[in-house]
């Protein structure tokens, strides 16, 4: 039976048992005296009495039956709200896609920060994905999934990418200056004109990573517990000014301390 099926019977059987109530009440008034003034037969009494008590008891189950109705319809119930949540979540997730592809190829956000969090949030793949020229400063992806995704000279700077799955992704070119890819998986992908001052890429996967030789700027960058580095990719971050932990605490100048603070803004 439907929810609105229910919900009428329910309401009709609740009508039905205040009808009854009121009658009861009227038929159980005293009818001890005739139209004549004399008593009425005691077969009477007992008849009305009967009525009385078997309206009671229809009174009864009638209540008991509403109850029911409500009771039997709470799964329907939750299963329509379930299903208006999940509703919800797709209209969100079809709304996200909608900005994001109808904003392809053009500079500015408009509006697509905002989307990528709702997808995040919704738990969608954002493999393939093209933001290409987009301005996304600042974005928080941590642990997306940005498989063979495209950010060509996208500003990335300051964005959250941390342990997001960048294997294959396009960054040719893109700002990550300050961006966090700290344990990011970035495995085949390329960094050709890429600019990473002061970036975090503590324990990131380069495994097999393009055009590292042609990042334009790694400055300040931390670089601790890199794994899967090609050969000379330490050295050649190292010799344009990248850090690790131990470079920081071997240096004797103690203005040099200025690259943890550079990093963190």
């Amino acid at each position: 039976m439907s929810e609105r099926r229910r919900l009428n019977v329910a309401v009709g059987s609740m009508a039905v048992g205040l009808f009854l109530s009121l009658a009861g009440t009227l038929v159980a008034q005293p009818a001890s005296v005739s139209a004549e003034g004399a008593p009425a037969p005691l077969a009477w009494s007992a008849w009305l009495q009967i009525v009385v008590n078997l309206m009671k008891v229809l009174e009864l189950g009638t209540f008991i039956f509403s109850a029911y109705q409500f009771w039997a319809g709470r799964r329907e119930r939750i299963a329509a709200d379930a299903a208006a949540a999940e509703r919800a979540v797709i209209d969100s997730n079809y709304q996200a896609w909608q900005l994001i592809n109808s904003a392809q190829g053009k500079g500015g956000s408009g509006g697509r920060v905002e989307a990528l969090g709702d997808l995040l949030r919704n738990g969608v793949s954002l493999a393939g994905i093209s933001l290409d020229h987009a301005w996304l400063e600042g974005v928080q992806l941590p642990r997306a999934r940005l498989m063979r995704g495209s950010m060509r000279e996208a500003n990335l700077q300051g964005a959250n990418l941390a342990g997001a799955n960048l294997e294959g992704a396009d960054l040719s070119d893109a700002d990550l200056v300050g961006a966090n890819l700290a344990d990011a998986y970035l495995r085949g992908a390329n960094l050709s004109g890429a600019r990473l001052s002061a970036a975090t890429l503590d324990g990131a996967d380069l495994t097999a990573v393009i055009g590292w030789r042609e990042i334009k700027s790694i400055g300040h960058a931390s670089i601790d517990r890199i794994r899967s580095a090609p050969a000379g990719f330490a050295e050649f971050a190292l010799e344009r000014g990248a850090v690790t932990e131990a470079t920081v605490n071997d240096l004797d100048d103690p203005s040099a301390s200025f690259s943890r603070e550079f990093r963190a803004i």
